[in-house]
């Protein structure tokens, strides 16, 4: 099979019928242009020039070559040209946990993308635990996620810390300033679901001390409107999730003693997967707005 560099030898040869002036052009020699279009005769199988003193000349075969080839050899260029120089341009597949995805991500792609607007991608939002699993499945290019994993495959590197917060609608437990774990382990918690980063973190950071887990819910802002309903709830969630209601009084933040409820946002990817440039431009970008 002929290759793109033999067809646009042929074409330059064609316009010119100089082998001097295609040499010139492609920064080869004159025998290399000369192989070139012998090598394209014999994959033909066809003459494809004739010589007329010290001009090549197309004969009928070549012409109907020309005819055929031009418009495609141009498309293709174009398609090489946009792949090498156009590096910022084609699509992102991004997974990242809720917290993430609600709370962090939009402010950073809004500006990644409003400079880079011929770029599209795709956000989807899901728990850590699945996070994990789509790119270590190699559907997705990058994820975010919450706290720690196990997974040799997945690399990762630490884009900011993250405060969690015990919270209630119930006012009366604010008139301590801070309470023991099991205390508070009856009441009626509401956490994420299973293989939810901000449940694993607040479980793991109270162990051996267990809660009684009411509910389960897989959307933070469930939870919220959930805690607002009856001051029996209570719940353990990002404090950039509640700000709000905090400062505006509809939810309360109860001080745990001796615990601190923090983690990191990390950014992942799979270890064997060859990064794009773009893919390599948007990490470099996240990593720098976030420190």
């Amino acid at each position: 099979m002929f290759t793109l560099k033999q067809l646009n030898i042929f074409i330059a040869l064609a316009r010119t019928q100089k082998v001097v002036e295609v040499a010139r052009e492609f920064n080869i020699t004159q025998a290399a242009v000369s192989m070139s279009i012998k090598e394209l005769e014999n994959i033909l199988s066809e003459r494809l020039f004739e010589r007329i003193g010290k001009r090549l000349t197309l004969n009928e075969r070549g012409i109907f070559l020309l005819e055929q080839v031009s418009l495609h050899v141009e498309s293709l260029q174009n398609v090489y040209t946009n792949f090498t120089t156009h590096k910022l341009e084609g699509h992102l597949r991004i997974c990242a946990s809720a917290t993430i995805s609600d709370y962090v991500l939009p402010d950073l792609i809004d500006d990644y993308f409003y400079a880079n607007p011929n770029i599209k991608f795709l956000l989807k939002s899901v728990n850590t635990k699945d996070v994990l699993r789509y790119i270590k499945n190699g559907e997705f290019d990058i994820g975010f996620i919450e706290g720690e994993y196990d997974d040799e495959t997945i690399i990762s590197q630490t884009i900011m810390k993250d405060d969690l917060v015990v919270v209630t609608s119930d006012a009366s437990l604010t008139k301590k300033s801070s309470h023991y774990i099991d205390s508070l382990s009856s009441k009626q918690w509401i956490l994420r679901e299973v293989g939810s980063g901000t449940r694993s973190v607040f479980l793991e950071t109270i162990r051996p001390n267990k809660v009684n887990i009411y509910m389960e819910l897989d959307h933070t802002q469930t939870i919220i409107k959930f805690l607002k309903l009856r001051a029996d709830y209570i719940s353990c969630l990002p404090r950039r999730s509640v700000q709000k209601e905090l400062t505006e009084g509809a939810l309360f933040e109860i001080k745990i003693r001796g615990y601190k409820f923090q983690r990191e946002f990390k950014l992942i990817t799979r270890e064997d997967k060859q990064a794009s440039v773009l893919v390599k431009n948007f990490i470099s970008f996240i990593i720098k707005k976030s420190n």
